[in-house]
């Protein structure tokens, strides 16, 4: 049995949603269709026992319900309730921007399944086990039960929600029945026997113990999966280049991440993400918010210091932004020092104006004029790995740039950051040429090395965009790290300090002023001590607990507001673009001012 399209509208619906995955330029994500209502949950938090099995079926529902609406079927959307503040914030925004959507009430669990049941769109269940493997969720584990990973491949194309076999009385009470029984079904049998028909566009990896964005994945037909043995490699492989991988995987980083690099696809961090197809409803048709440009005329270019510019890790990172980054902590956008320096926070606003626009907007409404944006990838990837084993590779790559740059240029993003596996292999040199000639306007491309970040030690490449204009690929040069002062040019906030300022005093003549960036890393804890020991910013390593801040720590901003502070009065802080056009202009000034004229011209 499986879901059947009912009308001309549903295929059209789908043609359209196909495109937009494919298409040369432009989003990468599914088309979600605006619904004209929606429903909401009980907060999640408040399901009954056992609330991980309810939280699984109720995403379910919601994936059902999002399919519907896409296959004119079903016209509305399931929003799981939860007490987050920038989750409802995001909601507010939605429906004040669509006010003809209705809102049609509040429902628990099994109360949503009679719902969809009665309207047809729930034709039965889908059986299977709760993971009770010990170890902490993402990390790996070798007896981990992933039969709601099968289940959640299937429930998308059998109609059918996902039940935990504690729940399985209950749900035959409520008159459904039993289309697949998930328990003893491998991942690779599932994707084996039905490849054909999941979405070759998106693929979920996902931990079997957490339900986040299965709803997304159950309304696109992608096939979800964790672990990096088979069936993954198999099915990067099989998954068209260049896709989004929905959700995060199990394992280290970097191989998790290079798994899908060198396939061609790109990470995507939406791992915790919540109600991304009410957030997402419409996207494709919005207007996007444009993030600030700096005014290259308002440089002051005959101000000969040398300048550094800060600049933040994990803009990639979409749940971030999407659940944590604005009120969840004082550490970023709400901490009380925001503003007080120029500051480039790098972002997934190429992500977000396709999976949650509302977090973009807000970002771009509440900034100071200190606050810049620094677009982070447009994916997570390895651009000197990407699509290795494709016989294609540096086609696929151009294919990503486009797309890439089609998004930055709605989101008003001009510059470019890249995590690299080594930053001047010959291979890193070719993709930043590649990247950078599908460009035209492009203003720089900052470059830091997966280990360790300040690698390049502040070197510059020139490559050329679409134009023949010149365009600098600029390496970080220092990194704010916690535990790391035993590494040059990486260490506390004062440690950095030292460092930059004894660059510039032991630079020859020839190269100055320097222009040089630090990348700071947004969850490394520091605490304040003013004075000359700089280790006294790192906090004992006994007192940070996994997950949990420890004792009068903080990270993110304000440490980078300590270490600009001790820089001397000859180095200025400037943002990623004023240093961008710093550095154009000291390489190349007939072509900077050139450029310079013909922006105040338009």
């Amino acid at each position: 049995m499986e879901c059947a399209l009912i009308s001309l509208a549903g295929v059209f619906t789908l043609a359209v949603c196909s495109a937009a995955q494919g298409g040369e330029e432009g989003r990468w994500w599914p088309v979600q269709t605006m619904p004209q209502g929606i429903v909401r949950t009980v907060p999640w938090q408040s399901f009954e026992a056992p609330g991980k099995a309810y939280e699984m079926l109720v995403q379910s529902v919601a994936g059902l319900a999002a399919q519907a609406v896409n296959e004119r079927h079903g016209d509305e959307l399931v929003w799981v309730g939860t007490n987050h503040v920038d989750l409802e914030e995001w909601l507010r925004r939605m429906l004040a921007d669509h006010r003809q959507v209705q809102q049609r009430g509040v429902f628990r669990p099994w109360e949503l399944v009679d719902r969809y049941r009665a309207r047809g769109l729930v034709k039965g269940y889908i059986l299977y086990t709760q993971d009770s493997s010990p170890g902490r969720v993402f990390e790996p584990r070798p007896d981990a039960n992933c039969s709601v990973n099968v289940a959640t491949s299937l429930a998308g194309l059998l109609c059918g929600i996902v039940v935990e076999e504690r729940l399985e009385p209950e749900a035959r009470r409520h008159g459904l029945k039993l289309l697949l029984d998930a328990r003893h079904k491998s991942q690779q049998w599932c994707f084996e026997t039905y490849r054909e028909r999941f979405n070759r566009h998106m693929l979920c990896t996902q931990d079997p113990q957490v339900a986040n964005v299965r709803d997304l994945a159950i309304a696109a037909r992608a096939f979800t999966v964790c672990g990096l043995d088979e069936p993954l490699p198999a099915a990067l492989r099989w998954l068209e280049a260049p896709s989004p991988i929905l959700g995060w995987n199990m394992g280290d980083e970097f191989k998790v991440t290079r798994a899908s690099t060198v396939c061609g696809h790109f990470q995507t961090a939406t791992n915790w993400c919540m109600n991304l197809p009410v957030l997402m409803a419409g996207s494709e048709q919005r207007e996007s918010c444009q993030a600030p440009r700096l005014d290259p005329r308002t440089i002051d270019f005959h101000d000969g210091r040398s300048m550094v510019s800060f600049i933040s890790t994990d803009g990639d990172n979409v749940q971030w932004y999407e659940v944590g980054f604005f009120r969840n902590s004082r550490d970023y956008w709400s901490s009380p020092d925001r503003g007080r320096i120029p500051f480039g926070w790098s972002c997934c606003f190429s992500q977000l104006a396709q999976l949650c626009p509302q977090a973009m907007e807000c970002a771009v409404e509440t900034r100071t004029g200190n606050d810049w944006f620094v677009e982070w990838g447009g994916g997570y990837y390895y651009p000197d790995l990407f699509a290795l084993e494709r016989p294609n590779r540096w086609e696929v790559l151009a294919r990503e740039a486009r797309r890439t740059w089609a998004m930055m240029k709605k989101t008003g993003t001009r510059i470019i950051g890249f995590n690299v596996s080594r930053y001047d292999s010959p291979d890193a040199l070719r993709a930043y040429e590649v990247f950078a000639r599908e460009t035209e306007g492009l203003l720089a491309i900052l470059v830091f090395q997966y280990s360790p970040y300040e690698a390049g030690a502040g070197k510059t490449f020139w490559v050329h965009d679409g134009r023949g204009m010149e365009v600098p690929v600029i390496t970080a040069r220092y990194s704010i790290w916690q535990h790391n002062n035993k590494r040059s040019r990486s260490g506390t906030p004062a440690k950095v300090a030292r460092e930059i300022g004894e660059s510039v005093a032991a630079a020859p003549p020839a190269e100055l002023p320097r222009y040089d960036w630090a990348i700071t890393h947004v969850w490394s804890y520091f605490r304040r001590a003013p004075g000359t020991d700089e280790a006294a910013e790192d906090l004992p390593r006994a007192t940070q607990k996994h997950g949990a801040a420890p004792d009068g720590g903080i990270r993110g901003y304000t440490p980078v507001v300590w270490c600009a502070e001790r820089l001397p009065k000859s180095i200025g802080v400037v943002s990623p673009e004023e240093l961008a056009w710093r550095i154009r202009m000291k390489h190349n000034p007939e072509q900077t001012r050139a450029l310079i004229s013909a922006a105040a011209a338009r």
